[in-house]
C-alpha cells in the first residue's frame, strides 16, 4: 500500500509540474505598463483556442531593448531560437513548448526604429 501511495504522489507531482504555466519574461510586458503610450499599440486576442498577443512599436529604442531583453532570458528554454539580421533590420523568434503546445514568439525590429513583437500559442500553452 505504501509503494502504491508514493507512486500516486509521484505521478501527481509531475503532473502539476508539466501544468504549471509558462512564467514567460516576454509575457510580464503586456502587464499594462504600455497601455496609453502613443508610441506602442498593443492587439490581444483569443480565438478558436488561440491566444495572441501583439505589439508595434514606433520611435521608442527603450522599449524595444526591453522586449529584446526579455526575450534573450527565455531564449534558454527555447526548443527552437532563430536570429537572423539582413539590410532591413533584425529579426529573432522562438518556440517554447509547455503543456504539450508551442508558444511561438517573435520581434522584428526595422532599420527605422520600429518594431513588432509578439506571442502566440494555443490556450493551453499558457495554463
Amino acid at each position: 500500500m505504501k509503494r502504491f501511495l508514493i507512486i500516486i504522489t509521484c505521478i501527481m507531482t509531475a503532473i502539476a509540474v508539466y501544468a504549471n504555466p509558462p512564467k514567460l519574461n516576454v509575457e510580464n510586458l503586456f502587464d499594462g505598463r504600455y497601455n496609453g503610450n502613443k508610441n506602442v499599440t498593443i492587439t490581444i486576442y483569443r480565438n478558436n483556442g488561440n491566444f495572441y498577443r501583439g505589439m508595434t512599436i514606433k520611435n521608442n529604442p527603450g522599449i524595444i531593448k526591453t522586449i529584446a531583453e526579455a526575450i534573450s532570458k527565455d531564449a534558454p528554454r527555447a526548443k527552437d531560437y532563430s536570429d537572423h539580421q539582413d539590410a532591413d533590420g533584425q529579426y529573432t523568434s522562438l518556440q517554447i513548448v509547455n503543456n504539450g503546445e508551442v508558444i511561438y514568439i517573435g520581434l522584428q525590429r526595422d532599420k527605422h526604429g520600429g518594431a513588432f513583437f509578439f506571442i502566440q500559442g494555443k490556450d493551453k500553452a499558457f495554463k
